[in-house]
């Protein structure tokens, strides 16, 4: 049963073909506005809105949670389904790498967590090396976690970044 299993999720990704990190970085830009935007929308507006009737700002681990469960609800439930709206113009597609399948929504959670994780450690870094506080251990770990991460594509198989090898999930061009 599970040698079935893994020849058809050989077959289903051999109809796709990995992708490298240009095709995923305009990817993630296209996400990144949509992102920006739907944040804005939901989470801008809504806070503004709370202040205005209220006359009290929103305690910042509410402006948090409120931007976290915004970005969670775009990335985990496109990945779920497939592809965010930024892959879509690259045909490009998040699956399970054993099945082939789409991610289950623990796989899609466990992928935005790591991602998360990334796309803060990257932001630290640029925030260090902008205020030239790089003589300490955080700024080495910090900076380590974005590099292993575009490194993991050079060493898999599947081409995957190390939030793709975390979910056991990959990225790949299909062509339907």
């Amino acid at each position: 049963m599970s040698e079935r299993v893994s020849q058809q999720a050989t077959s289903q990704r051999q109809k796709g073909k990995t992708v490298g990190i240009t095709t995923r970085m305009f990817s993630a830009l296209y996400d990144l506005i949509i992102v920006f935007a739907i944040t804005f929308i939901l989470v801008g507006l809504t806070l503004t809105g709370v202040e205005l009737l209220t006359g009290a700002t929103p305690a910042r681990w509410v402006q948090n949670l409120l931007f976290i469960t915004v970005t969670y609800a775009y990335y985990v439930g496109f990945w779920h389904k497939g592809a965010t709206t930024g892959m879509r113009p690259w045909k490009l597609c998040v699956v399970d790498i054993e099945t082939g399948k789409h991610p289950n929504l623990l796989m899609a959670s466990i992928r935005y967590i790591a991602f998360g994780i990334t796309i803060i450690a990257l932001g630290q870094t640029i925030i260090y090396l902008k205020t030239g506080d790089t003589n300490h251990f955080f700024f080495a770990l910090s900076s380590c976690i974005p590099l292993v991460s575009m490194g993991c594509m050079i060493f898999t198989q599947h081409r995957q970044t190390l939030h793709d090898l975390v979910s056991k999930t990959g990225v790949f061009r299909v062509y339907q």
